[in-house]
């Protein structure tokens, strides 16, 4: 049987520093400094940092630009791996296929990635100068020969975002649930099964410490290791991890990156 005791992740800050544990971490970051609104200052530090940030591949990706193309490989293969009979499928049944970009940035994972394999895109992201930049390279009417195209610009942030019930058939979520807390991560999660449709799933991206979590004290977000992520998705949502796979050919210097397809029970 399960032990009772939710396990217990230590972090360190980035500059290795240790800060405590994950629950009396997120309990300080709940009790501290709020807006006018009454929201953690958590979340409005991480946007200010991300404001200052370019709307290129490099800027969003901290001048790693150049991994890209990689990544949306990969992506596409594990895609393909986990999902690709059902979307198969639902095309030839004459099934629009739907996909919803979490934390889209500038657009780049739906647009070297994502739309190849969807009907119509959708993306949110929460910094403004960002989803501008995304709509403006992607929106309008398709000028692809599939015909594939990019629908809803949405400038949410995943905190509060709600999609819309059963429209879609993946969720992608990539690099940006370090900025969540653990509470608002599962709710988010929550949310973004009932916006699929049956056979649907949610798909994670994301960078994994070594053990425990770490803190980025520039941006305000959190890199949390594998066995925390687990703990996440198979302890406290109940979900079940259909595969889980390493990014390969990152620079060394980089956390591991890591992908996680998801069934909501």
């Amino acid at each position: 049987a399960r032990d009772t005791m939710p396990p217990v992740f230590r972090g360190t800050d980035d500059k290795g520093n240790p800060i405590g544990t994950n629950v009396t971490f997120w309990k300080a970051v709940k009790a501290g400094a709020k807006d006018k609104a009454g929201k953690p200052l958590w979340y409005k530090k991480g946007i200010q940092y991300w404001d200052g940030v370019d709307a290129t591949d490099d800027g969003v990706l901290g001048g790693y630009g150049h991994v890209s193309s990689l990544d949306a490989r990969e992506n596409s293969e594990f895609l393909e791996d986990v999902m690709g009979e059902h979307l198969q499928d639902m095309m030839d049944t004459g099934e629009k296929l739907v996909s919803l970009d979490c934390g889209a940035g500038i657009g780049r994972v739906t647009g070297s990635f994502l739309i190849d394999h969807f009907d119509e895109c959708d993306l949110v992201e929460p910094v403004a100068h960002f989803i501008g930049k995304a709509e403006e390279t992607l929106g309008g009417e398709s000028k692809r020969p599939d015909g594939h195209r990019c629908v809803n610009f949405f400038a949410e942030p995943l905190e509060s975002f709600t999609p819309e019930p059963g429209r879609y058939d993946a969720v992608w979520i990539q690099w940006c649930v370090g900025h969540l807390t653990d509470e608002d991560f599962v709710a988010f999660f929550r949310r973004c099964a009932e916006g699929l449709k049956p056979g649907g799933m949610v798909f994670m991206k994301e960078n994994n410490a070594k053990d425990g979590f770490v803190l980025d004290t520039d941006d305000s977000s959190l890199t949390r290791s594998h066995k925390y992520f687990m703990h996440l998705f198979e302890d406290q949502l109940g979900w079940e991890v259909v595969k889980h796979r390493l990014q390969k050919n990152f620079p060394k210097e980089l956390f591991g990156v890591r992908m996680y397809a998801l069934q909501p029970k």
